[in-house]
């Protein structure tokens, strides 16, 4: 087996790749702290989830909605890093006060860095407003829609991994439900379609989280020149069932594109190329005498 050999990067500045990259590394945290969401928003009674609207994520219940500010720091949270949320958040219980907004507002900050001295005093002060919350990991909380902060991207991933384990959908590896729901939740955030509203309805998550609708892929094309293989099986049998094994690159899809062409039969075809072997469940056959 041939392996590609490693490129050598070079950059200018390495200060603004690392800036560059922790950027893009907060909105990774950010994307999959909405994918916990998801998990968790049956259970915690969400009617609906926004993203990157007013907030990073909003959380949507029948009297009430909460606005998130995720932030992610290499060190201690300080006041200034979330100073403009506070005055957006002002702002936004303003539209709820004068009844703009239905129902009742909350705030919260999720953050992966605990607060530092400074910002942890004006917490414990009579004049932090009493409907704005601050949670980093370790801290504890009793609303069952947030999802507890992580101290990165990779602990995310973890917890949401074992999240999508839980869920009835074995043929689907945890790890790419994970991944494809975060790809969703970005491209929501981008206001494209199909949730070009921003927001996720609970009641649709089901479908979203069925891997059929999300794998299942139409038959490859035919190809214009079709030349059978050495020892080829028919493409048409009495065989309701067949199982056709082959190296990457023999034909197999050639094949199966072919035959669709020349049956009558029902057929379905599903592309497990993505899928790791543990998450594939393992075939039992019976024979009849």
């Amino acid at each position: 087996m041939t392996r590609t050999p490693a490129i050598e990067t070079f950059n200018i500045d390495s200060r603004q790749i690392a800036r560059i990259e922790a950027v893009h590394r907060g909105f990774l945290y950010q994307h999959i702290y909405a994918v916990a969401c998801l998990f968790q928003a049956a259970t915690a009674g969400l009617t609906h989830i926004v993203v990157e609207n007013d907030e990073d994520v909003e959380l949507v219940l029948p009297d009430k909605r909460i606005y998130v500010q995720v932030k992610t720091r290499a060190s201690h949270l300080i006041f200034s890093d979330i100073e403009g949320a506070l005055t957006r958040f002002d702002a936004i219980r303003t539209e709820h006060a004068e009844g703009r907004r239905s129902g009742v507002c909350e705030f919260v900050v999720v953050s992966n860095s605990a607060p530092g001295p400074e910002l942890s005093q004006r917490l414990k002060i009579s004049a932090w407003p009493s409907d704005v919350a601050l949670m980093w990991p370790g801290s504890t909380t009793t609303n069952k829609a947030l999802p507890a902060p992580w101290n990165g991207v990779s602990d995310g991933f973890d917890a949401c991994r074992a999240a999508a384990d839980t869920l009835p959908f074995s043929i689907l590896a945890p790890e790419t439900l994970v991944w494809k729901l975060a790809g969703r939740i970005m491209t929501a955030a981008a206001g494209v379609e199909p949730n070009a509203n921003h927001t996720f309805a609970v009641g649709d998550l089901p479908t979203l989280f069925e891997q059929l609708v999300i794998q299942l892929q139409d038959f490859p094309a035919p190809p214009i020149r079709y030349r059978p293989q050495d020892k080829e099986p028919p493409l048409v049998t009495v065989q309701h069932v067949r199982l056709v094994i082959g190296f990457s690159g023999a034909g197999k899809t050639s094949w199966v594109s072919q035959t669709a062409l020349h049956t009558s039969d029902r057929l379905a075809y599903y592309d497990v190329a993505d899928i790791s072997g543990p998450a594939l469940a393992s075939p039992h056959f019976s024979q009849r005498n």
